[in-house]
């Protein structure tokens, strides 16, 4: 096993045990709030049992799941928030459900305030989950050219590297499909700079910037089409909330049928 393949099947492991153990707080901080109004004279001997038995029978849940190979819990996953997959040249595409700090994925796209600050929506929560020191080096390679990508290290996070685009000239502006494109583009070729092999795109442009989902979808999409790809295998399209995943599978289907 190379050195590359070795630091891989680590950052999994790590990966894996993250996710073990943000499940498991899931479940034991309400039970611990239950525990709590319990003792203050507010719940119910009754309800609390209740409360215990769901843990009980939640966690055996989790323990079983967490046994597998790591790569039977990531295809376990996978399988569950995938919403549409298809091969789009050389690369593997997937339209996803879900938080993009939950991929495995050696680089992760953030929208970025062309600053470098990281305050709000995407660019919020990987500062909150990965550290501070994300949007130090962020802000000290800023200002980000419209269009454009820069890399930063991962925090705290498993990825290697998070690439932040800027969508617009200044913070909250206005963007476009044509700048949704550039920065797709400009994020891709960087992720094959640093001899990557996967990368996570959210919408793009989208809220504040004014782009559509399906026009977001659509200028990302033919980034990835129009890519010429070394090193990068797998491109996930992810996003929280539906009508911007169902823009993603949207585009990857009438590329499936279209090329079919």
């Amino acid at each position: 096993m190379t050195k590359k393949a070795e630091a891989r099947e680590e950052r999994k492991l790590k990966f894996i045990e993250s996710l073990k153990r943000a499940q498991t707080r899931g479940l034991i901080e309400p039970l611990a709030k239950k525990i709590d109004s319990f003792m203050e004279g507010k719940l119910a001997p009754e309800d609390l049992f209740k409360a215990i038995h769901y843990v009980a029978t939640q966690s055996e849940k989790v323990t079983k799941k967490f046994r597998n190979r790591p790569d039977v819990v990531l295809a376990e996953i996978a399988m569950d928030e995938n919403k549409f997959t298809t091969e789009v040249g050389e690369i593997n595409v997937k339209a996803r459900l879900g938080d993009i700090m939950t991929l495995f994925v050696d680089a992760i796209v953030n929208p970025a305030d062309p600053r470098g600050v990281m305050t709000q929506g995407v660019a919020g929560a990987i500062k909150a989950a990965g550290g501070d020191e994300i949007e130090h080096e962020a802000v000290a390679k800023a200002p980000i050219a419209v269009g454009a990508a820069i890399a930063t290290t991962a925090g705290k996070l498993q990825n290697i590297r998070i690439i932040h685009v800027a969508l617009a000239a200044e913070p909250g502006g206005a963007s476009s499909p044509d700048t949704v494109k550039l920065a797709a583009s400009a994020a891709l070729k960087l992720a094959e700079e640093l001899d990557l092999e996967s990368i996570a795109i959210p919408g793009l442009g989208t809220g504040s910037g004014g782009v559509s989902p399906d026009d977001s979808a659509a200028a990302i999409f033919e980034a990835i089409r129009a890519h010429k790809p070394k090193s990068i295998t797998d491109v996930t399209l992810i996003a929280r909330d539906e009508p911007m995943v169902a823009a993603f599978a949207r585009v990857l289907e009438k590329f499936d049928e279209e090329s079919g």
